[in-house]
């Protein structure tokens, strides 16, 4: 399917009017950069929102009475959000276009992060769960970012990599909300997220407009074959499975050996910045080990990260743990979806399954090795 910009069709002008976006032209002599620069920055704001509320999670969660205090139900509140946000925003991007699903996506973040900062405050768990829930919507609109940068011209590994941009930024958010909040300091970060969400809206909302669709057979399409689908799908939910696992555990692991919440946040910022690093050079991996072979290496790192951990007890012990598992996660992701999107062009209902899988996988990690007791 081709996808045509309805800003360029006014009467009295004429020329092309196509998207570039899964057209057989040469991408490099159309101006696709603007657009993929924006997707960029939005995904980098999204990480920082995602930073932001994984630091404050653990503090906040600790300090409002939950249901089954063993079971961390904001965390794995925040992963059913983003495994439900799957299937609207692959149909939203497949019938209304980046902009409007991207847009809708960051306003549920702008709206969660108000919503859980102000719950938190007043210690109101149902609210704060709703809270996590939306923010988790919103994440998993932001994880598309990364499919549709695979489409425009084959960037998603750039737009993977900006995530860093986020996640560098994270600590010194953390630490002026820790400067000014003190013992708010997690609701400040709450309503921070928020904010980091505001700028994805902004940066969602300049992405080109698409109303007109152009339909081409579905038997003219290159789709990935069945079992190569699969076979990515289960990669990379065993490396979400393992992330999220290890996410829940590290920030409590880390107070209970005596660091503060800005420390803390320090370590966690370290792990998603290396989690989205491999966008940068994922490129030379897969092509000298294939897609396969890469996403299992990542799985490999994600492991020795994870197995480390437990045998640290200062803040660049667990920094360089966290560092080396989210290494292996980003390569595991990126691998996956490389897998998918060299093999021919999925449908947008195939990449919601996908996500969706990761998110499931995800919730099976944090039930299972992310209990707060």
């Amino acid at each position: 399917m081709a996808r045509a910009d309805s800003l360029r069709m006014r009467a009295g002008q004429i020329f092309c009017a196509c998207d570039i976006d899964g057209l057989p032209l040469d991408l490099d002599s159309l101006p696709k950069e603007a657009s993929i620069r924006r997707m960029a920055l939005a995904f980098g704001a999204s990480v920082l929102a995602q930073v932001l509320t994984l630091s404050a999670l653990p503090l906040a969660s600790a300090s409002i009475t939950l249901p089954i205090s063993s079971v961390p139900w904001p965390y794995l509140a925040m992963l059913l959000g983003a495994a439900l946000a799957g299937f609207p925003a692959s149909l939203l991007i497949d019938k209304m276009g980046r902009r409007s699903a991207f847009a809708l996506g960051a306003s549920l973040g702008v709206a969660g992060g108000i919503l859980a900062a102000w719950a938190l405050m007043a210690r109101l768990p149902q609210p704060f769960i709703i809270g996590m829930l939306w923010l988790g919507m919103a994440q998993g609109f932001g994880l598309f970012y990364r499919h549709a940068g695979a489409m425009a011209g084959g960037a998603g590994g750039l737009v993977f990599g900006a995530g860093v941009i986020g996640a560098l930024i994270g600590p010194f958010v953390i630490q002026a909300a820790q400067d000014f909040g003190g013992p708010l300091a997690p609701a400040y970060a709450l309503a921070l997220s928020g904010i980091a969400h505001l700028l994805t809206l902004a940066l969602a909302v300049t992405l080109p407009a698409r109303s007109i669709e152009i339909e081409t057979k579905e038997a003219e399409i290159q789709r990935p074959p069945k079992r190569l689908f699969l076979r990515a799908t289960v990669l990379a939910a065993l490396a979400w499975l393992g992330m999220t696992g290890l996410m829940a555990q590290a920030p409590l692991a880390m107070i209970g050996c005596g660091l503060s919440f800005s420390m803390t946040a320090t370590a966690m910022a370290a792990h998603l910045a290396a989690m989205y690093l491999p966008g940068f050079v994922i490129g030379r991996l897969i092509v000298r080990l294939g897609a396969l072979h890469s996403a299992l290496f990542g799985l490999i790192l994600l492991v020795l990260g994870a197995f480390s951990l437990q045998f640290q007890g200062d803040i660049a012990g667990f920094s360089l743990a966290l560092a080396v598992a989210g290494f292996g996660w980003g390569v595991a992701t990126i691998g996956a979806t490389a897998m998918i999107h060299r093999a021919g062009r999925p449908s947008m209902r195939a990449l919601a399954l996908h996500d969706i899988s990761l998110f499931l996988a995800a919730m099976a990690g944090a039930a299972l090795f992310g209990r707060l007791g």
